[in-house]
């Protein structure tokens, strides 16, 4: 049986955040996801007139390839998906995981080299500056537990917060702010752990909403280059390519 929220996700992905137009392809590449969403997103595709491309994996296959690869390999499958990433006007990557830990054998080395040689190659080169794209997470029971909440009510919350949002009010309501930012100097951020100032002088803002991240409502910029003085300090945990972090400290 189809869930309804499969679809109206789907659809949003499609014709909001990705814009997709008749006749352009889209390449959907889902690891660790049910067959029923990424079906759900190729329909959503087709009946927008594009054309779909369907890339899946899974994140335990995706572990059996790195952890005995050379650069070598790396470059194999960057000059392959090189090819397929320039055909493609839109890409919408979809990403749920039954173990945060997968990947968390993988040598730091080995991990770095491959998003140097691959990733970067395939997805900063070509996907992000070429094609229209946007990705998220898929909820699962794993990431339920990560929330410390029961597996339906993470389902509901989620779903809340992706597919029931109107995003193209949310866009409008955030150009104030964004346009504050846009004249703002110094930037003061304090509390435990944290005292921090910078100046954010020229460098203007971009708001997030809904066109890249899903779910999405952040208006970020950056500090002038050497302009950042004091401390700030990140407690909550935080997994990472199967590596957790809590308590992270940085002192300019």
């Amino acid at each position: 049986m189809k869930d309804p929220r499969h679809t109206a996700l789907a659809r949003m992905l499609v014709e909001y955040s990705v814009s997709l137009q008749p006749g352009e392809v889209c390449l959907i590449q889902s690891m660790d996801v049910p067959p029923e969403m990424t079906e759900a997103l190729i329909e959503a595709v087709s009946a927008a007139g594009g054309r779909p491309v369907v890339n899946t994996s899974q994140e335990r296959l995706q572990r059996a390839l790195l952890k005995n690869a050379d650069d070598d390999l790396f470059s194999l499958w960057a000059d392959i998906d090189e090819h397929r990433m320039k055909r493609m006007d839109a890409f919408i990557g979809i990403r749920g995981y039954e173990n945060p830990k997968e990947t968390s054998g993988i040598a730091d080395d080995l991990m770095s080299r491959y998003m140097r040689t691959y990733y970067q190659q395939v997805h900063h080169n070509i996907r992000v500056p070429k094609t229209k794209w946007v990705v998220l997470r898929y909820p699962s029971p794993a990431m339920a537990y990560m929330a410390g909440m029961p597996t339906d009510d993470f389902e509901t919350f989620f779903y809340q917060a992706c597919s029931e949002v109107d995003y193209p009010r949310m866009s409008k309501a955030m150009d104030r702010a964004a346009e504050f930012l846009n004249q703002a100097d110094r930037v003061e951020i304090t509390g435990p752990g944290t005292d921090l100032r910078f100046s954010i002088a020229g460098l203007g803002s971009v708001k997030c909403d809904g066109k890249r991240n899903i779910p999405d409502g952040e208006i970020y910029t950056a500090p002038v280059r050497d302009s950042v003085e004091g401390v700030i300090s990140y407690t909550p945990p935080s997994t990472y390519q199967g590596v957790s972090y809590r308590d992270i400290r940085f002192e300019f």
